[in-house]
This record gives structure tokens, C-alpha cells and sequence, in this order.
């Protein structure tokens, strides 16, 4: 698929302003990222230093190298042919939020269990879209994440997995994939730091594509 025109809300405004939504991103694509991410993550981290803000309030993704993900899928060559798929939201030159999935060895866990499904192994979006009030940041833009994990929804409906799709959420995106995603969240899961484990179901996935 080409790049295909979607909106975002800036926040400031409430506006719909233009984007795009891209399901074939390259390594270099996630180089340019974090090009431009790492020094924004910098600027976050001296402004919750300043204010002495407690470490339980600081972003848990703001360690996340996207540049070191891309040395890491290197022998995997992600794209159309490969078990590994990108995917990325860009709108004024930028990518505002990226994702990172695989359609191989992650069988569901919701009954029946087995099935093949689409792992999402990360997705973020650029930190100046993080609501952080701690420091007085409100998002550039909204709306990154759900189109981002419709992609990935939509992936899995053209692999044949009828829109399944599982993956391990960081604390603080726990009520994300609960609420707007309508994922199921089947708990803390001891093989990975014990952070929740969630799941979309063949009848989640129609819901949140509107087809049901």
C-alpha cells in the first residue's frame, strides 16, 4: 500500500490537520525518527530533572532507542516478504509515532487458543505528542496511537488472522488498550517483567474496525 492521506487533532487548536499513514516504513525511516525523538526524549528528561518530578512519573518509554531497534531487525529486512512489519504516521515533514510488528510465534491466548495472530513488539509515538502534565506538556497532535494499531489490525485481516492481534503494554498505556483499543487484558505475564498481557479477538477486531 502507498502512503494514504489521513488527519490529526492538534491539540492546541482542535483541528484536523493533514497526515499520513505509511504500513512499509525502512530502517532508515526509523533512523530519521530517532533523529529527530532523541534530542525531544533530552529536553523531556531535563525538564522532569528540574522539577525534581518523581521517577514513577517519567515516560516508561523514554529509554527506547529507535535506532538501536533498527540495528536489531537489520537480518530481518522488514517489509512486504518478512515476518516483520513497520509501520509510521507522519504529518509536517515529521513521523509523529511509529510501530513495530510480527506475524510469526506469538499464537493466541484467548480460547481457542494457538491461533496465529500480529504480536505489536513497539509502538510509540514522537515525545512531543506525550501528554505530560508533570511539566506542563500537552500533546502536539492526538489520535497517533489508534490509527497506528488499526494498521496492525489491518495487516492481520490480510494475513488471514482476522484482525488478531496481541502484545505487552508498559504501565502507563495499560488503559489505552483497554478502553479506545477494546482489548482484552488477560494480566501480568511473568515471561516479560510482569508487564499485562492483552489480546484482540476476531470479534474485538470488527468492533474496532467498525464492521460490526
Amino acid at each position: 500500500m502507498s502512503p494514504h492521506a489521513t488527519t490529526l487533532r492538534r491539540v492546541a487548536t482542535g483541528k484536523q490537520e493533514a497526515a499520513e499513514l505509511h504500513d512499509a516504513l525502512s530502517l532508515d525511516d526509523l533512523l530519521d525518527a530517532e533523529t529527530l525523538w532523541a534530542p525531544a526524549k533530552i529536553q523531556v528528561a531535563k525538564a522532569f530533572l528540574a522539577r525534581s518530578v518523581a521517577g514513577e512519573q517519567w515516560p516508561q518509554s523514554l529509554h527506547w532507542n529507535w535506532a538501536e531497534k533498527a540495528r536489531g531487525l537489520k537480518p530481518y529486512a522488514p517489509g512486504p516478504f518478512s515476518s516483520y512489519r513497520l509501520f509510521g504516521l507522519r504529518a509536517e515533514a515529521q513521523w509523529q509515532g511509529v510501530l513495530l510488528g510480527s506475524c510469526v510465534a506469538h499464537p493466541t491466548r484467548l480460547s481457542p487458543g494457538g491461533q496465529d495472530l500480529v504480536y505489536i513488539d513497539f509502538v510509540d509515538s514522537a515525545p512531543w505528542n506525550w501528554a505530560l502534565p508533570a511539566i506542563g506538556q500537552i500533546p502536539r497532535f492526538k489520535g497517533i496511537g489508534v490509527q497506528l494499531v488499526e494498521l496492525a489490525i489491518r495487516w492481520s485481516v490480510d494475513l488471514g488472522f482476522r484482525g488478531r492481534l496481541g502484545l505487552h503494554s508498559l504501565p502507563q498505556s495499560e488503559a489505552f488498550y483497554r478502553g479506545p483499543c477494546g482489548m482484552t487484558d488477560l494480566g501480568a505475564d511473568p515471561k516479560a517483567h510482569a508487564l499485562h498481557y492483552f489480546e484482540l479477538d476476531e470479534s474485538q477486531a470488527r468492533v474496532f474496525l467498525g464492521e460490526d
